[in-house]
């Protein structure tokens, strides 16, 4: 009855149960059983209820302890199932470290896939909340490990009937995307599918490129919106355009397949070099090279000149912040959380595209400021005379200290002084604000060019650029 009706897990009972134990004695009596198997939904003859009541009231006390009654609800779980948990999740952990990141699991859990949903029992939202609920129960510190993920699955397994090990199975293959056979519907494995591939590849391959260049140019040919990145959609147009006649299953098994991090797309870069390699034996001329993600690029690029000519800069300060090491390196997650603190929101493809650029030694790492340097390009060479003429009106011996800059600056030339948004102060203060140099405040050469080349895409006119150092510092630099 409970998964007849849509009782998904246990968490919902044990919220019943609480609900009905009206003076939370951690167990209910008669009258509070018979509420409690109401708002459950199970309605049971008067002899039942009297059967049902005291066949778990152990001691005969007239009452029914809640961990008692869960917990012979939640039996174990059949062999079969507990394979296809332990399957699922060895699927899931690709470090195997035996923890798995909640962020992790809450991207790769496919809600729209759930039973439920394609039965339009549930909707995605529903889903979404009970597994978020279920979470937050069975996982710690951020992370799931095999045992709460087994208990989390023992909790599903408990409300569906014992003869329906086919729709348990089915529920982990479409919610986290797990295959627990090679075999397919149509009797061939997912290798003779890649050898099919290879060869409708390979065919359209001409002598003069190799198989990494002709899966660019067709993924490039079907990759309508230049993301990048290749939905399920886009790749059967891709097995279209080489001649596979496959069906759903196998195609989706395919795309699965290459799917590694279940992110629902292909990188194209990624999969070219894999077919380059693959059909050339390692002697191939593509080299896998990526292109810039220009796109977004220039989307965080234009989001930071409109926060004023300190907005590259403060990204960058950003990332020096989470830098604990000062190793000029982040992970991806320090990544992400380092855009998001400066109020950029990706989406995870645009996300995994633009680290996956700079992640050079695909080790999921990069150096930051090869991503700065992008965002803000270099100076002309007049531009960098005149930062460099001014650094040496400044320094004293060729030592700049911040203390001089702050005595030096002028905030009349900026902008929003200008127009009565900040006053001079503020001004000085936000400039101050800037450097951060723990070296006894000194200040090299390399870091005040590094400052300028910061904001000198604020000014698109070198005349402009050239003022504003002059005004700003109120020294004669001979012109550029």
């Amino acid at each position: 009855q409970l998964f007849s009706r849509r009782y998904d897990g246990m968490e919902r009972v044990y919220q019943l149960f609480s609900e009905s134990d009206r003076d939370q004695s951690g167990s209910l009596d008669r009258y509070e059983f018979e509420a409690f198997l109401s708002k459950v939904g199970l309605f049971l003859t008067t002899q039942e209820q009297s059967e049902l009541f005291r066949y778990y009231d152990k001691n005969h006390d007239g009452q029914i302890s809640v961990t008692e009654f869960l917990s012979s609800l939640q039996s174990e779980m059949s062999e079969q199932r507990l394979s296809a948990v332990k399957a699922a999740f060895q699927f899931l952990d690709t470090e195997n470290r035996g923890l798995v990141p909640i962020e992790r699991l809450q991207r790769l859990y496919r809600a729209n896939r759930h039973p439920r949903v394609l039965t339009r029992e549930k909707t995605v939202e529903q889903v979404t909340n009970e597994f978020n609920s279920a979470l937050s129960r069975y996982s710690d510190n951020g992370t799931m490990s095999e045992d709460g993920f087994l208990a989390y699955h023992a909790s599903l397994s408990a409300t569906i009937p014992t003869e329906s090990d086919e729709y348990f199975t089915n529920l982990l293959v479409e919610t986290w995307g797990v295959n627990f056979t090679n075999q397919l519907p149509t009797g061939r494995t997912l290798e003779n599918l890649e050898d099919i591939l290879n060869e409708k590849i390979r065919q359209r391959t001409s002598s003069s490129e190799d198989e990494g260049k002709s899966v660019l140019r067709t993924f490039n040919y079907v990759d309508k919106d230049s993301s990048g990145a290749i939905t399920y959609q886009e790749f059967k147009q891709a097995l279209d355009q080489w001649g596979c006649a496959f069906s759903d299953d196998e195609a989706r098994a395919l795309f699965d397949n290459y799917d590694r991090d279940r992110s629902g797309y292909l990188l194209v870069e990624e999969f070219a070099q894999a077919f380059a390699t693959r059909g050339a034996a390692g002697c191939h001329q593509f080299n896998g090279k990526r292109e810039p993600p220009n796109s977004i690029i220039d989307k965080i690029r234009k989001d930071l000149l409109r926060r004023g000519f300190h907005g590259i800069r403060s990204l960058g300060l950003v990332f020096k912040r989470l830098d604990i090491t000062q190793s000029g390196v982040l992970t991806k997650n320090d990544f992400e959380w380092g855009l998001r603190d400066n109020g950029h929101f990706l989406n995870q493809m645009d996300l995994d595209r633009l680290f996956n650029y700079f992640d050079k030694n695909r080790n999921s790492r990069i150096q930051y400021n090869n991503f700065i340097a992008i965002l803000r390009g270099d100076l002309s060479q007049g531009r960098k005379q005149l930062v460099s003429a001014a650094y040496q009106k400044l320094s004293n011996n060729g030592v700049l200290r911040l203390d001089s800059l702050r005595a030096n600056y002028d905030p009349g030339f900026h902008p929003e002084v200008k127009s009565g948004r900040k006053s001079r102060e503020q001004a000085l203060s936000d400039f101050i604000s800037q450097w951060p140099v723990p070296n006894q405040g000194i200040i090299s050469a390399e870091d005040f060019e590094s400052y300028y080349k910061d904001v000198s895409p604020s000014y698109l006119r070198d005349d402009e650029f050239e003022n504003m150092i002059r005004s700003t510092w109120h020294i004669e630099i001979p012109p550029a």
